[in-house]
């Protein structure tokens, strides 16, 4: 974004200096002469930026799709991690309840096996 940013300023002086140079070209002595040589290097310099601009901004354009792709697997990710987070944590419920469960008929076993004697 900040290569697009700075063409699109350099693009901006560029057309300042176009301008200045169009008010100086319309003169008939040297300075006239010399504007409108500049008037013509500008432009080109212009048409230069441009296209550098445009490179940079389908640049930018496939960072942007490359960027929005890698968070969405990241997000998919993310949703795996904590699914199978949760999963464990309810699996792991399961077998605390089942030895919570065992213990307590082996202690009612116990308890009962005592009162028959």
């Amino acid at each position: 974004m900040a290569d697009v940013s700075s063409f699109d300023q350099q693009i901006e002086a560029a057309a300042r200096g176009l301008s200045d140079c169009a008010d100086q070209a319309a003169r008939t002595d040297s300075v006239g002469h010399l504007a409108r040589a500049l008037e013509s290097g500008l432009r080109r310099h212009q048409w230069r930026l441009t296209r550098q601009r445009e490179q940079a901004e389908r640049k930018l354009d496939a960072v942007r799709v490359d960027y929005t792709q890698k968070a969405r697997e990241l997000k998919t990710l993310q949703r795996l991690h904590d699914q199978q987070r949760d999963e464990w944590r309810q699996e792991a419920m399961r077998a605390e309840q089942a030895e919570i469960d065992e213990v307590a008929v082996l202690t009612r076993g116990g308890e009962q096996g005592e009162n028959t004697w």
